[in-house]
């Protein structure tokens, strides 16, 4: 009965510690904007929202940049674009990524913009300090809205629970070889969690929610930390296999060492004589 309970216990304990790691990976790719602006160069290495920013930041400036025609037009946006590719100036817009996250995921109300102070790096031009705020055309999308307040609290509850649980699933005294099991399937669990909140979700699902090139913030941000993830899912899973071996092989020591009863000795001893 104690090894049912105690099984049990850390069964529910490996759940909710992999809820807890699962979700602190989907806070950092879907909901966290301090993260995006941190990594303003990959997420303006989505072309769309490259150009989208680009686009805005040209057709506000150029009434007073330039003389109209074509040739001053693409001289513009030619430095605009330079800009958002270097390295320097991804960090002018880090700002506006971060708010424009935000904005997306609900977490901040105001619309999204972009001041005349905040082009003239940009412009490389101090002529369009004084002119009127842009508005980014980014969406609030509710459902990552609610998302990002159910991961915002399931993480810390998920953790705490996952301390309680251990430790009642400790004071069951609990058989080694079950636990040594129950812990291989709470990696193999938390491997698939991690991969789907860690990267499925922000790659395939979240990018479907919205058509403004916003939405795939998230997905460049997976994409990112690709390799990491494929480095925590082979330790996972190799330590799961490993655990799984060390159960088979604790039963098995067990079922050796456990000695003979003096029944079944003195039956055999009455059929062979």
């Amino acid at each position: 009965m104690r090894r049912t309970l105690a099984g049990l216990l850390f069964g529910l304990a490996y759940t909710c510690a992999s809820l807890t790691i699962a979700g602190f990976l989907l806070q950092r790719t879907a909901f966290d904007p301090d993260n995006s602006a941190d990594a303003a160069k990959v997420v303006l290495g989505d072309d769309a929202i490259k150009q989208e920013l680009i686009d805005i930041i040209v057709d506000s400036t150029a009434t007073t940049l330039t003389d109209g025609s074509p040739e001053s037009v693409a001289a513009l946006r030619s430095t605009v674009t330079s800009v958002a590719e270097h390295p320097e100036g991804q960090e002018l817009l880090a700002e506006v990524i971060h708010d424009a996250h935000a904005h997306l995921i609900g977490m901040e109300s105001e619309p999204v913009q972009i001041t005349g102070e905040q082009m003239v790096p940009i412009v490389r031009n101090e002529a369009v300090a004084n002119l009127p705020a842009v508005t980014l055309p980014v969406p609030k999308v509710s459902a990552l809205s609610v998302a990002r307040t159910v991961v915002g609290w399931l993480v810390p509850l998920a953790a705490l629970a996952t301390l309680v649980l251990v430790a009642l699933g400790f004071a069951s005294h609990p058989d080694r070889a079950a636990l040594l099991k129950s812990l291989a399937l709470g990696l193999l669990l938390l491997a698939a969690l991690t991969a789907l909140l860690g990267y499925v979700i922000p790659k395939l699902i979240i990018p479907l929610l919205s058509a403004s090139p916003w939405a795939n913030v998230p997905a460049r941000l997976a994409d990112d930390s690709l390799p990491l993830l494929i480095g925590m899912e082979v330790v996972l899973v190799g330590g799961a296999l490993a655990l799984l071996a060390g159960s088979g092989m604790a039963r098995k020591n067990r079922r050796w060492s456990t000695p003979v009863s003096t029944y079944r000795y003195n039956e055999e001893r009455r059929w062979s004589g």
